[in-house]
């Protein structure tokens, strides 16, 4: 635990969507790995709170929300876990309004494995999809996805584009989640006036 991201990210709050099949690791590593850094981390499906979902191989998450009862004007982050859920919640449309709206206002929105899925779908207020025109990376079988959409898709393990970070497989989870919580320190910094250093 690096006690410099702790005193910037304490009681942050990140939103973690969720939906059945979801990548084990995607969802627990991130949530565990934010929380130790004092950040308080929402379990978010599409379902009612309290629901729980059940990954790929069967570890088990509870929601705090639903989709339909937050707003993004109360979360300072985004994490997208990848599996098969992105293409449950990618049919979603408040799941995609609020990526759009978490975008607008500059706030991190991270995505791995088949969670860029979502990044496709989600259509700023041109239409065109979030991922468009934005360096980014992802699992390798939506490689074609991602640059149908616009997106310009680089093999790395983690890619920061402005406010999106992006990342290929569970193997990445720990540069995808310290760019996420440099992101959240960062604009944190920016927004008191004071250095990152």
């Amino acid at each position: 635990m690096d006690s410099f991201f702790v005193q910037r990210i304490l009681g942050a709050k990140v939103a973690l969507f969720c939906d059945f099949a979801f990548e084990d690791l995607e969802v627990t590593y991130p949530q565990k790995r934010l929380e130790e850094e004092g950040a308080v981390v929402s379990v978010i499906g599409g379902a009612a709170a309290g629901t729980k979902y059940t990954g790929k191989f069967g570890y088990p998450v509870i929601s705090h929300a639903c989709i339909d009862n937050v707003s993004p004007d109360a979360f300072d982050a985004l994490v997208i876990p990848g599996g098969f859920s992105p293409d449950y919640m990618r049919r979603n449309p408040a799941m995609l309004a609020f990526i759009v709206r978490m975008l607008e206002q500059g706030k991190p929105v991270g995505a791995i494995c088949h969670g860029p899925w979502m990044l496709c779908s989600a259509r700023d207020a041109s239409g065109k999809p979030v991922c468009s025109g934005v360096r980014c990376t992802s699992f390798g079988a939506i490689k074609d996805d991602v640059i149908n959409a616009g997106g310009m898709w680089v093999d790395e393990p983690v890619v920061v584009d402005a406010n999106i970070i992006t990342a290929r497989t569970p193997a990445d989870l720990t540069p995808f989640c310290h760019a996420i919580i440099h992101a959240l320190a960062a604009r944190r910094a920016a927004a008191a006036g004071m250095p990152m250093a």
